[in-house]
């Protein structure tokens, strides 16, 4: 039986030319779990919008079509009535949580408290709910002191207490460590065995091939593609709609083996398979590894030779940037963040990893000046600057927050990208071209005239970046950079990461994408409980099965296939495994 029904659906906002929504048609069974993929821009927040009826009855603008959900025609129901059918998950978590309540229980609660859930009732759905997403024990924590990520469990609980039958989630793993996306998966597999119908716009194709029932391709609001993982991951055409294949399929259609039914596998377990059964009887190499039986000109990623071959050669450990010394921190009073942390920092551009909550965000956050260690000291260039103001280290250290929202504050993105050049001193002509060169590094160029308000918040994120870029600092600090950031975004970030280094600045950033810091990062730093537990290369800190394991990290898909096939020697890409397979 289809609990949602989509028809003809087409949608134009107001003042817009192009239409968001081209036609789409579709259905979804009861308790299947469907994946929305496609570039930014390609309309998944609209169509989440549109079954949640705020599009047209919020969203105003020109509206055809039909949508049906649980048999009521949502462009029609009242918002307030359709609630109790569907529950959408914002992409950010900010937008989603009321303020109202001083805890995460209260929080989660909130929305059942409004419809009259009997109190007992209540308690049992958020005790599940917060213990099955992994936060019951912040649940007397105040929500806007959490890290990013927990603040997401947070507000996916807060639609998980309400028991909607058709859940519709926008990205909600952007701002998760790698088991905490795991937990939001295996919740949602749950969910979904319990008769729930889960929509799930994602950038993690891995996991939704692993995961999803179905995916739903959309590019420039038209409907592309509605089928099975392997059958829309096999398309030939996949670039031309702004989407990279998982890992496992580019790798396995590059050695030309597909499942019985002609398809490319599109998970480690299924990739691992074709490729051991390809290669029975076949003569190892030294390393382990077999040699590919496609030629070196061979689609592997779909990325140029910038791209391609992980991190760059080291810029070497000579270049001393920050000296950290028995630094400790606390927000509150024997509730240690960081304890007693030693750290050396040099010009190799830098990736700091680890679970919600590890200290990564203090840590960074006090390298810009924005708080004060409570004992230990921060050298930058072998001055202490742990006294140092925001202010006084503008012009050195320049720092993106995890929330675009939190520094954009101007009325168009040329203003905001000037007023941090300026406003530290640089001349009007220096600013203006350091300005139009942050402007084409983040592919903002032609949006010098917009509200950043108006703007996605993938769009807002490069504003953010573009803004520090202008500054033009020795160091730039990237919290969670590639946060609501397609494959395209990806590459950019990773281009504006090779140019910095290139011309000598050192680039910090925080991430939870393993494969984007096995591709665009010269050393890793893992952290837990305000420790350091690894450091080194990229190659040597994810061959650190101890340290994984104690930050809930997990290692790059080709390293996971690697150790799948029993590899003696380890890749962290798929360009360095193919180019090694083929030489």
């Amino acid at each position: 039986m289809s609990v949602i029904t989509v028809e003809n659906l087409r949608y134009r906002y107001p003042h817009a030319k192009e239409l968001a929504l081209d036609g789409l048609d579709f259905s979804v069974e009861k308790g299947e779990f469907i994946g929305i993929i496609g570039e930014n821009g390609a309309g998944k927040s609209t169509l989440s919008q549109a079954l949640m009826g705020l599009v047209p009855q919020f969203y105003k603008g020109a509206y055809g079509g039909t949508v049906m959900v649980d048999g009521i025609e949502a462009g029609r129901t009242p918002v307030a009535q359709l609630c109790g059918h569907v529950g959408l998950v914002f992409q950010n978590p900010f937008n989603q949580l009321s303020g109202a309540k001083d805890n995460v229980y209260e929080e989660v609660a909130f929305g059942m408290q409004n419809l009259g859930v009997p109190a007992e009732e209540m308690k049992n759905r958020v005790e599940e709910a917060l213990k099955l997403l992994d936060i019951w024990q912040y649940r007397d924590r105040n929500p806007f002191d959490l890290s990013g990520g927990q603040m997401q469990r947070v507000a996916i609980a807060s639609v998980l207490v309400m028991r909607p039958d058709v859940m519709i989630l926008d990205e909600p793993t952007s701002q998760l460590d790698p088991e905490g996306s795991d937990e939001v998966f295996k919740a949602v597999e749950t969910l979904t065995g319990s008769g729930i119908t889960i929509l799930m716009i994602e950038q993690k194709i891995e996991k939704l091939a692993a995961y999803c029932d179905r995916i739903l391709l959309l590019h420039k609001g038209k409907q592309i593609a509605f089928d099975t993982p392997q059958k829309v991951f096999s398309m030939p055409d996949l670039k031309n709609y702004g989407i990279q294949a998982p890992a496992f399929t580019r790798i396995c259609k590059a050695e030309g083996v597909t499942l019985a039914d002609g398809t490319y596998p599109v998970t480690v377990e299924e990739a691992a398979g074709v490729l051991r059964e390809k290669r029975l009887g076949a003569p190892a190499c030294a390393d382990g590894g077999e040699r590919a039986q496609k030629a070196a000109g061979a689609d592997v990623a779909g990325t140029d030779s910038a791209q391609a071959g992980g991190p760059a050669e080291s810029a070497g450990s000579s270049d001393e940037q920050f000296c950290i010394e028995k630094l400790d921190f606390s927000y509150l009073a024997d509730v240690p963040v960081l304890k007693n942390l030693n750290m050396k920092l040099d010009k190799r551009p830098t990736a700091i990893i680890g679970q919600n909550g590890a200290g990564k965000t203090t840590l960074v956050k006090l390298l810009k000046g924005l708080l004060k260690p409570v004992s230990g000291s921060i050298y930058f260039h072998g001055e202490d600057i742990s006294g140092k103001t925001v202010a006084m280290l503008a012009g050195n250290v320049g720092y993106v927050f995890q929330n675009p929202d939190d520094q954009i504050f101007k009325y168009n993105v040329m203003d905001e990208i000037l007023f941090g050049p300026l406003n530290i001193g640089m001349d009007a002509e220096r600013a203006k071209k350091e300005a139009e060169r942050a402007l084409k590094l983040t592919g903002l160029t032609g949006k010098e005239k917009e509200n950043p308000y108006d703007l996605e918040l993938y769009e807002r994120k490069m504003t953010a970046i573009a803004s520090v870029l202008a500054m033009d600092t020795d160091v730039l600090i990237l919290d969670e950079p590639t946060i609501a950031q397609d494959w395209k975004g990806r590459q950019i970030i990773g281009g504006i990461i090779r140019s910095l280094s290139e011309r000598g600045k050192l680039v910090i950033a925080i991430l939870h994408d393993m494969d984007f810091v096995a591709e665009n990062f010269e050393r890793v730093i893992i952290m837990a409980h305000g420790q350091v537990l690894a450091d080194g290369t990229a190659k040597e800190v994810f061959a650190q099965e101890e340290a994984l394991k104690k930050a809930r990290l997990q290692k790059p898909y080709v390293m996971q296939l690697c150790e799948a096939l029993g590899y003696e020697k380890s890749y962290l890409t798929v360009e360095e495994l193919l180019k090694d397979q083929v030489s």
